[in-house]
C-alpha cells in the first residue's frame, strides 16, 4: 500500500503514552510540519493505516503499554515500508534500539530527553529522504508502466503480423476477433497488474531478446498440422458425443461432475476430423473447467443454429480472473515462455477459424465467462478473393484504439 500524494504537504506522526510529551512535540514544530499524535501503538497503526493521511514520517517511543514502539515500526515496515521510522527512547533501551537499526526497521533512534535542535535537524533529513525516494518511486513507477504499455503493443502488433503467416484458413480474422476480446475484458485488469509488478526497470534491456524468442517459440506452436487439418474431406465428428467424453475425462480428472453438457440434439455432426475436433475441445474446456472457483462448473451447451451451422457455448460459473488471465497470450507475465495452455487455447480458436466458424468472447459478467463458437455444419471453401492474406490497416487502427482504452482503464487501477 502507497498513499503518498505529492501534491498534500507531508505528516510527521508523533506515538508516545505520555501525553505531555505529545504536546511537547507538536508545539515544538507544529509551526513547521503537519504533526499527528497518538498516544498507544495501536492508535498509530489505526492512522497509519487508514490510508486518510500523508504520513512520511513516524517516530514512537519504545517503552509503551501493551505494545513497544519497535513492533509498531516493524508492522508498518511490513504494510507501508516508504514511511521513515524513527525511535526516540531512553538510554536504558538504547539496546533495542541498536538492534532496531541493525535489523532496518528504523532509520535513527533519538536518545530522551530531547535536545530539540538534533531532533529538529534529524527530522528535516528524514523528510528530505523521504520525498526524495518518494519522488524516485514514482519515476520508476511511470518508467515501469511505460515499459508496460510498449511490451503489450509489441505483443499485440506482433501476434497480428504472425497470423498472416499462420497455415489457418481465417487466421487473421481469428487473431483480430481474440484480441479484441481479449483486450475488453476488464476483470483481468486487477490480476495482470499484480501478475505484472515484478517486472524490474533495470530489466528493460532484456525486453528485446526475451520477447523475440518467446514469438519465435509460440509462432512455431500454433504451426498444428493436426488442427489445420480439421475440414478433412468426406469426415464427420459428432460434437455432441465427443463433448461428452471430453466432459467425463475432466469430470475423472477433478474428480467430480462439475462438468456438464446439454444439447438439442441427439446428434450435431460436422464434416471435420474427430481428433482434431476433440483436440479443440479439450483446448478450450480443460483450461475453462481451471478458471471455475472450487465447487462451480463448466457448462457446455449444443444446439443446431437455424442457418445450417452448430453453436457451441462454453461457460464457466464463478469465473476467477487470476487464473483465466493465465492462459492469455497476450498477458503472459514479462520475459517468460508462454504457458502451453495458453497457446492451445489460442491454437483451438484458430483452428475453429480454419474451419470457417467464428469465435466470441464476451466480457465476464457477475462471475460468468463465455466463450462461443458458432462452426458450419457443412464444409465451406474460401475463394481466393476472399482470403484474408494479413490484417487490413481497419484492423488494425481498431485494435489500436482499444488498446488506448485498456490502457487508460489499467492506470485507474495501477498499483
Amino acid at each position: 500500500m502507497d498513499s503518498f500524494r505529492p501534491d498534500q504537504p507531508v505528516e510527521i506522526l508523533i506515538v508516545d503514552d505520555e501525553p505531555q510529551a505529545v504536546k511537547y512535540f507538536k508545539k515544538a514544530f507544529g509551526t513547521k510540519y503537519d504533526v499527528l499524535t497518538a498516544t498507544s501503538a495501536d492508535e498509530a497503526e489505526a492512522l497509519v493505516l487508514s490510508g486518510n493521511h500523508n504520513i512520511g514520517l513516524v517516530i514512537t517511543d519504545q517503552r509503551m503499554p501493551g505494545r513497544s514502539g519497535v513492533s509498531l515500526l516493524n508492522r508498518i515496515r511490513n504494510e507501508r515500508p516508504d514511511i521513515i521510522r524513527m525511535l526516540t527512547t531512553a538510554y536504558a533501551d538504547l539496546d533495542s534500539a541498536i538492534e532496531a537499526v541493525n535489523k532496518g526497521e528504523i532509520l535513527r533512534y533519538i536518545s530522551k530527553p530531547w535536545d530539540l535542535r538534533v531532533l529538529e535537524a534529524e527530522i528535516d533529513q528524514a523528510i528530505t529522504f523521504y520525498l526524495l525516494k518518494s519522488e524516485y518511486d514514482m519515476l520508476l513507477r511511470d518508467k515501469l508502466s511505460a515499459l508496460h504499455r510498449n511490451l503489450l503493443r509489441d505483443r499485440m502488433n506482433g501476434l497480428a503480423i504472425m497470423a498472416g503467416t499462420l497455415p489457418y484458413n481465417n487466421a487473421p480474422r481469428t487473431m483480430y476477433n481474440y484480441l479484441k476480446d481479449t483486450l475488453a475484458e476488464t476483470a483481468w485488469r486487477p490480476a495482470i497488474q499484480k501478475q505484472w509488478s515484478q517486472f524490474r526497470a533495470q530489466d528493460h534491456w532484456r525486453i528485446p531478446v526475451e520477447e523475440t524468442q518467446r514469438a519465435i517459440n509460440l509462432a512455431e506452436d500454433l504451426m498444428e498440422r493436426v488442427l489445420v487439418a480439421s475440414n478433412d474431406t468426406g469426415t464427420e465428428a459428432d460434437l455432441v458425443a465427443i463433448a461428452n467424453a471430453c466432459a467425463r475425462v475432466i469430470n475423472d480428472e477433478y474428480g467430480g461432475q462439475d462438468t456438464r453438457v446439454t444439447s438439442d440434439q441427439s446428434k450435431i455432426a460436422v464434416m471435420a476430423s474427430p481428433d482434431a475436433i476433440q483436440s479443440i475441445m479439450q483446448m478450450v474446456m480443460e483450461p475453462m473447467r481451471r478458471w471455475a472457483a472450487p465447487g462451480s462448473t463448466l457448462q457446455v451447451d449444443l444446439a443446431q443454429g437455424p442457418n445450417g451451422e452448430a453453436r457451441i457455448r462454453f461457460e464457466t460459473r464463478n469465473c476467477e480472473p487470476s487464473k483465466a488471465v493465465q492462459d492469455s497470450v497476450l498477458f503472459a507475465p514479462a520475459m517468460q515462455a508462454t504457458s502451453k495452455s495458453a497457446s492451445d487455447f489460442l491454437k483451438a480458436l484458430l483452428a475453429i477459424g480454419h474451419m470457417g466458424g467464428e469465435v466470441t468472447s464476451p466480457p465476464m459478467e457477475n462471475g460468468y465467462k463465455q466463450i462461443q463458437v458458432s462452426l458450419p455444419m457443412q464444409q465451406t471453401v474460401r475463394s481466393t478473393e476472399d482470403a484474408i492474406p494479413a490484417f487490413p490497416r481497419e484492423w488494425v487502427q481498431d485494435l489500436s484504439q482499444d488498446y488506448e482504452k485498456w490502457v487508460l482503464g489499467t492506470l485507474d487501477i495501477a498499483a
